[in-house]
């Protein structure tokens, strides 16, 4: 079998839930978490990797607590087989029969695995209870990571997306009310405007079409939250030119401003945001990691 074909994602579930890639398959072994969700991806899975795994992840619940069957897309391994055939499960295999040669060509396809180190039967009501908080975290990540507008292409009678949607607007009202934000004005004259000045509100608009500058639109205008600003200062930081080009492209501005308002593994546990002031290069380097996995750019 040709290898190298194989490229996918891996989900670690935890208290803060991790994603990884691998590009060959001695690279797919279980975790060092309970559970773990892996992803080849061939370019078949319809809205990309991030979906598939937060469509997995809405199976499992259902699995977990309501018993249901396993759909034929989700593959379920337990401790029972081997870690080598975990690498099998994923590395599923179609033969084509190449018209121009005499010998068939190995196809990768589209697989999810979901991987525990304990039969599912065989948990206790306190670790259900515990991966019940994992994957709530785990749903809540990748609804952040996932696109906005494949959200809104679903079918109208879809109630999952229809739920996403709604946390996003909870989230979004939640976040307008108890952060810091400031509104174009204020970034005229933290730069060095005079507030009295015509065009007052042309800085920060200039600041955010040359991706320097977060704001996120609240149905009036774009508001700016505080923390890319130098405190003693209030200078624009620098380095936000550098967070945004790796942060997702949402012209309202929520997609990334969720990420940075969400608790991190790579940051002890901390929201981007709140880090960001003290050491922007550990959250640049937290967003590598989880959008270098970007559709975009594999």
């Amino acid at each position: 079998m040709t290898q190298a074909a194989a490229k996918g994602i891996a989900l670690e579930f935890g208290r803060s839930p991790q994603l990884r890639a691998f590009s060959e398959p001695a690279e797919v072994h279980p975790s060092a978490s309970r559970c773990s969700l892996f992803v080849v991806y061939s370019g078949t899975i319809g809205g990309g990797k991030t979906h598939a795994l937060l469509r997995a992840c809405e199976s499992i619940q259902a699995i977990v607590w309501r018993h249901a069957h396993s759909p034929d897309w989700l593959i379920l391994v337990d401790e029972d087989r081997r870690v080598s055939s975990l690498a099998e499960q994923m590395l599923h295999a179609d033969t084509k029969r190449n018209e121009s040669t005499s010998f068939a060509k190995p196809r990768i396809l589209d697989q999810v695995v979901f991987y525990c180190r304990k039969s599912l039967d065989r948990w206790s009501v306190a670790e259900k209870s515990e991966f019940r908080d994992e994957l709530k975290s785990a749903i809540d990540f990748l609804s952040q990571l996932a696109p906005a507008d494949t959200a809104d292409q679903d079918s109208p009678g879809d109630a999952d997306s229809e739920r996403r949607l709604q946390l996003a607007r909870e989230r979004r009202d939640q976040l307008l009310r108890d952060e810091k934000w400031i509104d174009a004005p204020a970034v005229h004259v933290q730069q060095g405007g005079r507030s009295d000045s015509q065009g007052i509100n042309n800085t920060a608009s200039r600041l955010r079409r040359g991706g320097e500058l977060l704001g996120a639109w609240n149905g009036r205008e774009f508001l700016h939250p505080t923390f890319q600003f130098q405190p003693d200062t209030g200078r624009l930081m620098p380095e936000m030119k550098a967070l945004l080009s790796i942060l997702p492209k949402d012209r309202s501005g929520w997609r990334q401003a969720l990420w940075l308002f969400q608790r991190h593994g790579q940051l002890d546990g901390k929201r981007p945001a709140d880090v960001f002031q003290n050491d922007p290069d550990a959250v640049i380097k937290a967003a590598r990691s989880d959008f270098e996995l970007n559709d975009e750019r594999w």
